[in-house]
């Protein structure tokens, strides 16, 4: 995913519209052939005539080699420019649109000889953008993250004051490298071109959502690592905690853009801000559209998460094992994800439901595996819990712990339960240290809202919750170790409650 900026192609365009003219007609001579095309081409461009563009541009190109034309300029301008239009027009062209600009910056090479001052800075200009705009198609594709890199690092040698290169840099190095230093270097960068330089390239009309973007994401490189030290610029000899920094950052990225929920959300986590009693919608959609694609492998294969598979096997030993387990009528799936869990559910479901609040991650569920839910929806669990009531049986693995207070989601699943009816779910735990300190500072502790971003809870807290809303806990297992967080294992419950039911508790 670029992480900025697609809105700068046009201003881009004009801007070769305009070298294109000077070139033509600065000196007051007559157009060549190759400059009439060019500019004919870039009139259609900016008229979204994406088709006759291409068919200009590649006139264009024809009539350099005929005419045996060496306007560098023309030449680049030419290329980069018929590279773009394939990229507008869509369809299965990118071998096209890699030839162009991979041509283009061939033709800039060769720019060495020239002594025009003028021409060599108007070269730089569009060579510059060339590498910007290879490197967002390369960062879209499989495999081509390095190389990305290198076409982002061409592009702010040539134009240090292009900020989007500095931030696709910072997005490449921060999302694929998980090299988290070098990213906050170059978040930081594009944000200073953009509030400290007179003359930043291409700068966006309102630069206060993508300002709130970079500090958002400068607070995210911040917490990647909670004990480090960062030094400050004005007093490098005393170094404070990268925490306060982030909180810092945080803090700008809400006020630049107040519809950040994303920086409102970490804010709150650094802050321990105990008015906030959930994730908004908004800030987990956000989450898991942006991770869907990896999601899954991020999730089991580098964070080792085995709660969904812990989570029915504990279901089973509430019930004395499987061959004791009943078929379940309807079953939702809450927070479902890619499908883990309701993986494990299907064989005793009849009707299955996955909800989330992510398309993306639903339609990644259908892909890895198609045909696993009867029903799939996109929406809020507490409002499908009363739209599909009566439900005989709730499972949900790592979706709770997006709420803080429990209250108001066991009101909605007390409504959406047929009586007698189970819920399965897991929970965060704080560390436990945490948890000492807490239980002898506060031990009336209800959820934590910790550095992840992810609410930790109380169990006697989650069992109080269950029995105001007449769901009684038949079994409880510690879930420790079920993730990796940091490189440590993340502590965690798992609950059994059923509806109206005196059954006595087990626990492990």
């Amino acid at each position: 995913m670029n992480f900025l900026c697609r809105c700068c192609l046009l201003l881009f365009l004009s801007s070769l519209l305009i070298i294109s003219s000077v070139d033509a007609d600065g000196a007051g001579k007559q157009h060549s052939s190759a400059e009439d095309y060019l500019y004919l081409g870039s009139t259609a461009l900016s008229e979204d005539d994406n088709s006759k563009a291409i068919d200009l541009y590649e006139k264009g190109i024809a009539a350099l080699k005929d005419d045996g034309s060496e306007s560098i300029i023309t030449i680049l301008s030419l290329e980069t420019n018929l590279a773009t239009a394939y990229s507008a027009i869509g369809g299965d062209v990118r071998e096209k649109i890699i030839e162009h600009y991979e041509k283009a910056i061939s033709a800039y090479d060769q720019i060495d000889p020239i002594d025009d001052k003028e021409i060599i800075e108007d070269a730089k200009s569009i060579a510059s953008q060339s590498y910007f705009f290879y490197g967002m198609v390369l960062q879209d594709m499989e495999g081509t993250q390095q190389k990305s890199l290198e076409m982002y690092a061409h592009a702010v040698v040539l134009d240090p004051n292009l900020w989007a290169a500095w931030g696709n840099l910072g997005a490449v190095f921060h999302d694929h490298v998980k090299n988290y230093d070098e990213a906050l270097n170059a978040y930081n960068k594009a944000y200073d071109v953009l509030t400290e330089q007179k003359n930043p390239t291409d700068p966006p009309a309102d630069p206060k959502p993508i300002l709130s973007q970079l500090q958002y994401r400068i607070g995210l490189c911040l917490t990647k690592n909670p004990d480090r030290k960062c030094a400050l610029e004005g007093d490098p000899q005393t170094p404070v905690s990268c925490k306060e920094m982030a909180n810092h950052a945080y803090s700008l990225a809400v006020q630049y853009d107040p519809d950040n929920e994303s920086a409102k959300h970490m804010l709150a986590t650094l802050t321990a801000d105990a008015t906030m009693k959930r994730a908004s919608n908004k800030y987990v959609k956000d989450l898991f559209d942006r991770y869907a694609h990896d999601f899954e492998h991020s999730l089991v294969e580098e964070l080792g998460y085995d709660g969904y598979a812990r989570l029915r096997r504990g279901f089973d030993r509430a019930f004395g094992g499987r061959e004791s387990l009943p078929t379940f009528s309807k079953v939702v799936d809450a927070g479902c994800g890619t499908g883990l869990v309701g993986e494990q559910f299907r064989n005793i479901s009849s009707h299955l439901i996955g909800v989330d609040l992510s398309e993306a991650i639903l339609d990644e569920a259908e892909r890895l595996r198609p045909n696993l839910y009867n029903e799939r929806i996109v929406g809020d669990i507490t409002e499908v819990f009363r739209r599909k009531k009566p439900i005989s049986l709730i499972v949900a693995a790592d979706s709770f712990i997006y709420f803080g207070d429990l209250d108001p989601l066991f009101d909605a699943i007390e409504d959406g339960l047929d009586h007698e009816a189970y819920i399965a779910f897991t929970l965060e735990n704080t560390d436990a240290e945490t948890e000492s300190t807490l239980n002898e500072s506060k031990p009336d502790w209800r959820w934590q809202l910790t550095a992840s971003g992810r609410f930790a809870h109380r169990k006697e807290y989650a069992t109080k919750v269950g029995l105001a809303h007449g769901l009684t806990l038949i079994h409880y297992e510690k879930l420790d170790g079920f993730r990796h967080d940091h490189g440590k294992d993340v502590r965690g419950h798992l609950f059994v409650m059923q509806k109206g039911s005196s059954h006595k508790k087990d626990e492990l």
